[in-house]
């Protein structure tokens, strides 16, 4: 127990929302005091719309991440398979899934299919949790969203709905949230995410952007493009023989 205001960060995809919002409610019902959310959730499928609506992202095809669909299941993707021709696969985490999913993409695209298949079926069905995802949604609105290197997209995010913003850090507590310094203009991670550039095309990268000192969020995270790069790629170019 505590007199002081606790705030907890709610972060996440649809992957984690549901337990926030489960948290949430028991606070509710055990009429928990002092207790505020700051929610920075984001959803994946209209950010995938996004990205192919554009008409610039260079996207061949989705490896769908395997924790959001355990919640949404597959048929969010389908509409995405079927007006961009763009194959889906929603793949389990281990090297062999990823290997399979490759596969699967491929066979697709050899034969001119563009569908919605699931790799991780140890794992998600297709229409997912129905009780996770009513959780969420009688907790959460969905509204916009801002990602770091891109910008605002609309309808990516979630906030709480109104009969629960006695939850709300932002309002309850009268906090102001606003970015801390300035982007580097220079950071290209918008690109690299839109699958227009590379992490090796960043000026930036293996310099002054490294894992221990990150510029962009695709360096921040051990799961980012430019970490990955920044991993691998540097050791493959270490073992290349002289």
């Amino acid at each position: 127990e505590t007199n002081k205001p606790v705030v907890f960060l709610a972060v996440g995809f649809e992957t984690t929302a549901p337990t926030i919002a489960a948290t949430i409610l028991s606070a509710r019902r055990k009429k928990v005091p002092d207790f505020y959310l700051l929610t920075a959730h984001k959803l994946i499928p209209p950010a995938m719309e996004a990205l192919l609506s554009s008409g610039r992202a260079k996207i061949d095809a989705f490896i769908c991440p395997g924790h959001v669909s355990t919640i949404i299941g597959s048929k969010p993707y389908e509409p995405l398979a079927a007006k961009y021709k763009t194959p889906c696969i929603v793949t389990g985490f281990e090297p062999l899934d990823i290997l399979q999913s490759l596969l699967m993409i491929l066979r697709q695209v050899l034969s001119d299919r563009a569908e919605v298949e699931v790799q991780y079926r140890r794992v998600v069905r297709q229409e997912g949790s129905k009780k996770a995802l009513e959780t969420m949604y009688s907790v959460f609105d969905v509204s916009d969203a801002v990602w770091r290197g891109i910008g605002t997209i609309p309808a990516t995010g979630l906030r709480l709905k109104d009969e629960f913003e006695e939850y709300d850090a932002e309002k309850a507590l009268s906090v102001k949230i606003s970015p801390k310094g300035k982007s580097d203009k220079r950071c290209i991670c918008g690109l690299i995410m839109q699958g227009l550039k590379l992490p090796l095309d960043c000026k930036l990268f293996a310099k002054e952007c490294t894992p221990l000192k990150p510029i962009g969020p695709c360096m921040v995270s051990s799961e980012g493009s430019c970490a990955a790069f920044y991993k691998y790629e540097r050791r493959n170019e270490q073992t290349k023989p002289m």
